[in-house]
């Protein structure tokens, strides 16, 4: 079979499928793996103490442009997303997301365990538009027994989706405008290797 060059670098044959079900079907980029090896016998405090730890969250802090960020450096997906959502919200309030997202079907109920529910919208090939969030929004704040139903209260987006689909700038910004005008937060996004995963906040 005839060889390919992709990867960074990698040669893949023809026949090799490329799998996108989830961010854990390969190892590293190989530049990563070199740096690593570089780096490999030198003795560090380890728990995100050690230098390349503090160089890493000066380049987010300038990339984010404010010196006073706190930035903590989490093991996994799943970890991180728990951990998020949980400080972000109260306990009657949630988080809408698309019915294929991955806090819905790929956490094992990780978010609900924290006691947030997951207010999981139909979607079309793994988005959701800014009208459904609006009309969610509307939905609850009109209904009488409000107080008794959970507060939709953040909008968790997967960039690109669970079924490999991508949010055009168009779908984001009109996301983005639906937050605001519903007294919604500046969002931020979570890298997790080629998943962005985009959260909104209700005020």
């Amino acid at each position: 079979m005839e060889e390919i060059h992709c990867h960074g670098g990698v040669n893949k044959k023809m026949s090799d499928k490329i799998l996108f079900q989830c961010d854990y079907n390969e190892g590293a980029h190989p530049k990563v793996l070199e740096r690593l090896v570089q780096t490999n016998m030198e003795q560090t405090p380890g728990y995100s103490e050690d230098k390349y730890c503090e160089m890493a969250r000066e380049k987010i802090r300038k990339a984010c442009g404010d010196d006073s960020l706190a930035v903590h450096f989490l093991v996994g997906g799943t970890q991180t997303n728990v951990t998020v959502i949980n400080a972000a919200l109260r306990k009657h309030q949630g988080v809408l997301c698309a019915v294929t997202g991955h806090i819905n079907v790929h956490e094992t109920g990780a978010v609900e365990a924290t006691g947030h529910k997951v207010l999981a919208l139909p979607s079309k090939e793994g988005k959701i538009t800014g009208q459904q969030i609006k009309e969610y929004y509307d939905l609850h704040w009109s209904d009488e027994s409000r107080e008794h139903i959970v507060q939709p209260k953040m909008v968790y987006i997967s960039h690109p989706t669970e079924v490999g689909t991508l949010y055009t700038k168009a779908e984001l910004e009109d996301i983005s405008s639906i937050c605001k005008e519903c007294g919604l937060n500046d969002g931020w996004c979570k890298t997790r290797r080629c998943l962005i995963h985009c959260r909104l906040y209700f005020k």
